[in-house]
């Protein structure tokens, strides 16, 4: 738990609670809600060499926690680019977190870029070196990270040097990758899948409590399953959703028809109806009437 942890920095350590700014609890709140952004940078994002998994997981996560996701963009490993995006989301939203370009490579650049939007100069982070030295030897790594180094030794500790006004956080005991907060609400985090769902199964969930000062109240999802066409719900469901709009609810309606899923010559198209809002009982009640109203079957 993040309770038992403190976030770093270059001059001396202080609890993660007191180095959440007022920038970010002061932020709108969407519907009651805490709004996040997120940013995926990279070229290989871009040019389709790998899928972006990292946004889904986030999206789920916050799902999970009450957060309204607003925001999703990928942008390239160029510094402007980062910087630039980055610092807009920031001023919009309450939660932003980035993956990815943060390794020891030449295109790895997302730290530098950051530090540049804040206005910040980057430095070696001496409890991340030493941390990366003592978990790499317990593992049997041959090459520790050494700044004075070769050049081997200077690119492994490249993955340290930080912005010097970052809030540094270790939230998983066994890994050295830090969690890196600029400008109070702009947090980030490793490209690779596995560890970023380490460290942002870690870190959100109590930092979303401290951002509410509550626990966190997720949202609810109930699906109907409709044979009928979208142009036939379409009144039903614009009806529906001015009604239910004062409970937060909000309606979806999602094709989905997959050729050869049914015997040949049998396919058959359906709807998925969405309705999702923080209280159950009025999204159960909304899931029932899209049920009676549109021949519809409720889904798990």
């Amino acid at each position: 738990m993040l309770a038992r942890w403190q976030a770093s920095t270059i001059i001396g350590t202080r609890p993660f609670k007191r180095w959440l700014t007022d920038s970010a609890a002061k932020k709108h709140h969407s519907a009651g809600h805490l709004t996040a952004a997120f940013c995926a940078i990279g070229n290989e994002i871009l040019n389709g060499k790998v899928l972006d998994v990292n946004s889904h997981l986030f999206a789920r996560r916050c799902f999970e926690l009450g957060v309204s996701v607003q925001r999703i963009e990928v942008v390239p490993d160029q510094s402007d680019e980062i910087g630039r995006t980055v610092k807009q989301l920031a001023q919009k939203h309450q939660i932003v977190f980035t993956s990815g370009g943060i390794g020891p490579t030449h295109d790895d650049i997302t730290y530098s870029a950051v530090a540049d939007a804040f206005n910040s100069k980057m430095t070696y982070h001496l409890p991340t070196l030493d941390r990366m030295r003592r978990i790499m030897q317990k593992r049997g790594v041959y090459m520790l990270p050494n700044p004075h180094g070769s050049a081997d030794e200077v690119a492994c500790a490249r993955m340290a040097l930080l912005p010097d006004t970052a809030q540094v956080s270790h939230p998983c005991e066994e890994l050295w990758v830090p969690v890196v907060c600029m400008g109070g609400n702009v947090h980030v985090l490793p490209g690779i899948p596995g560890l970023f769902e380490r460290l942002l199964d870690a870190y959100l969930p109590e930092l979303v409590e401290r951002l509410a000062g509550q626990r966190p109240r997720p949202f609810v999802r109930a699906l109907v399953a409709t044979h009928l066409r979208e142009s036939v719900i379409a009144p039903v469901l614009e009806e529906l959703q001015r009604r239910y709009a004062k409970h937060g609810i909000q309606l979806g309606s999602y094709p989905d028809w997959t050729p050869q899923r049914d015997a040949p010559g049998k396919d058959r198209r359906r709807v998925v109806l969405s309705a999702v809002g923080s209280d159950r009982e009025h999204v159960e009640a909304c899931q029932a009437e899209l049920c009676r109203r549109l021949s519809g079957t409720p889904l798990d």
